[in-house]
């Protein structure tokens, strides 16, 4: 079985890698045009048989039609009521029925009320529909979106590198994003929060095309398509808030079937009789396969054939039976995202009210926490003071690198609680009073961990890590000091919530377009230029190219060959491959050889 599947896909390959196969390509395109120019006639002659014999219908029915309507009219009529008598007497018989066998006993007769409240029939629950959306009512855009899923399948199989951002990669970016920018454009987005964070996804392409750390490379992707796909679903939201465009709403329950349908239902005229189409598509199931035979044919039969077509069309497709597959899976799933997204419309409420805390537990909750804080605090008062602080039986190394991880976290699980708490925070003072405390006495500790990196940096160098968690310290305490702001001008949890998101991926942005290996290494440089020894060498090996620019200045070789060949792109010549920043740098990388 297994041999007879891998002489069927070598045949294939074998047929697919000629040259003419081109030729094939641009003979059925001929073909296909021929039919279509036939077909149009043959359309118009059946529309106009259609047209006329609906004028004589039309005609007919102008007469008969009253007549006929009049008819109807009373029948439905007459079967509504009687339906509707049948209903009630039966809806009265089964609640009293149902009342004897509660109460044991029957007097005879409901009171009327009684009747006519238990002779009341339920009306049924409104299940909303998850229907085809208005935007896509517009008959060119589904073609639009059509074209762009097409494009985005062809590159996804045929053009992009498996693992690096490259070239094509960013052309696909660009055009998933085009049908939001057209929508924002055209002012037909309900969300008007979307364009508040499209700037991040445009800042994400520039710096995915332009550094190569591993943030960037291996973990900005991830970010970039997780917040795409959350601002195409949210797209239709009539939201309240900034912070629901990367909360969605979803419809569980739809029929995946059915927004196909609608979405192609209509794409073409529905003037054209379906017969006509099943006798066309049966046609053309049975031409195309003698037409590939005859041409296979003729092509072996002269070869000088082949030669008119070899000149202006030539391909060169390395055939895979995965894209049997991928093909479909690439093309359908990028069609599923925009009309499920340009579908997906909701309205979403604000958060409702909430019941304050007991404040007696909250009280002691927070309360605790600040005593243990403080004390900490105080205990760190003589390092935040002094410029030599030497601690007793440990190390000043030692004594730096212990404490800014834990710290880090204290602060990100406070940061947690305070949202938790803020959610129904009711300007109660005494809570107020405790919650600043608790946020004075983070900031403080947040101000011990980033004095004790700069510490721990000055004495063993600095590492892409040892900034990351800088930087995010700094995060932490801009919002727990928005916080206590927050907190005293009893301003909405919504907006605290909203200005969290946007301070959180504002700061993302600005440390994914920092160079950051370059930073690291410039660093470690001025450090050791006078201790050479002390320098890490095997640590600068680890960085990207983007570090080369600084190895250059201080005419540094040895790292030169490492990255050259660690890196995975083959050639910059070749666009699926080319990127800008890592090409940029191999012509500095070349001229320095020179």
């Amino acid at each position: 079985m297994f041999d007879l599947i891998d002489e069927i896909e070598e045949a294939i390959k074998k047929f697919l890698n000629q040259k003419g196969f081109g030729w094939l390509f641009l003979f059925i395109a001929i073909g296909f045009s021929v039919g279509k120019w036939f077909l149009s006639i043959f359309i118009a002659r059946e529309n106009k048989k259609f047209e006329q014999k609906s004028n004589d219908e039309k005609s007919r029915d102008e007469v008969v039609k009253p007549i006929t309507q009049d008819v109807k009219k009373d029948n439905v009529k007459k079967d509504l009521e009687k339906r509707v008598e049948e209903r009630i007497e039966k809806k009265l018989e089964d609640s009293i029925e149902k009342e004897k066998s509660l109460l044991g006993v029957w007097d005879g007769e409901l009171p009327s009320e009684e009747v006519s409240e238990r002779t009341k029939v339920k009306e049924p629950k409104k299940i909303k529909v998850f229907s085809l959306g208005s935007i896509l009512e517009n008959k060119n855009f589904r073609w639009f979106l059509l074209i762009i899923s097409f494009l985005l399948m062809y590159i996804e199989n045929f053009l992009k590198m498996d693992i690096l951002v490259g070239g094509w990669h960013i052309v696909s970016y660009i055009l998933v994003l085009v049908p939001l920018l057209y929508l924002i454009g055209a002012g037909k987005l309900e969300n008007t929060y979307t364009r508040l964070f499209l700037p991040f996804l445009l800042i994400f392409i520039v710096d995915m095309f332009y550094y190569n750390n591993y943030l960037v490379e291996q973990v900005l992707p991830i970010i970039f398509w997780s917040l795409l796909v959350l601002l195409h679903i949210t797209s239709t939201h009539k939201v309240h808030a900034s912070y629901q465009t990367i909360l969605p709403t979803l419809h569980p329950s739809f029929d995946e079937g059915s927004l196909f349908k609608g979405f192609f239902g209509t794409l073409w005229s529905s003037k054209i009789d379906k017969k006509i189409l099943k006798r066309v598509a049966f046609a053309l199931l049975i031409t195309v396969p003698f037409l590939t035979i005859f041409l296979m044919l003729l092509l072996s039969a002269d070869s000088e054939f082949g030669k008119v077509f070899e000149k202006i069309l030539e391909f060169d497709i390395d055939f895979d039976m995965k894209y049997l597959l991928t093909i479909p899976l690439f093309f359908f799933l990028y069609l599923f995202l925009f009309i499920y997204s340009f579908s997906n419309q909701d309205e979403r409420l604000s958060l409702k009210e909430s019941t304050p805390f007991d404040l007696l537990i909250v009280g002691i909750f927070v309360g605790m926490i600040n005593l243990l804080f403080f004390l900490f605090i105080a205990l760190q008062i003589p390092f935040l003071l002094s410029e030599n602080y030497t601690p007793e039986g440990i190390s000043i190394a030692e004594f730096a690198r212990e404490g800014f991880f834990q710290l880090m976290s204290v602060m990100g699980i406070v940061l947690v609680i305070f949202i938790f708490i803020m959610r129904r925070f009711k300007g109660e003072k005494l809570l107020t009073f405790l919650l600043s405390g608790l946020l004075f006495s983070t900031i403080m500790m947040g101000v011990v961990s980033v004095k004790k990196m700069h510490l721990y940096q000055t004495l063993k160098g600095a590492t892409v890590l040892r900034y990351y968690v800088e930087w995010f310290d700094y995060l932490l305490l801009i919002v727990l000091a928005f916080g206590i702001f927050f907190l005293f001008k009893k301003i909405k949890f919504e907006k605290l919530l909203s200005l969290i998101v946007f301070l959180s991926f504002s700061a993302f942005s600005v440390i994914v377009s920092l160079n950051i290996d370059g930073m690291v290494t410039a660093h470690n440089l001025k450090k050791f230029e006078n201790q050479p020894e002390l320098l890490d060498i095997s640590a600068l090996e680890k960085l990207s190219i983007d570090a080369l620019p600084v190895t250059l200045e201080q005419n540094i070789v040895y790292t030169k060959k490492h990255w050259f060949i660690k890196d995975e792109r083959k050639s910059c010549k070749d666009f699926s491959h080319y990127h800008v920043g890592y090409c940029s740098k191999l012509e500095l990388l070349e001229k320095s050889e020179k």
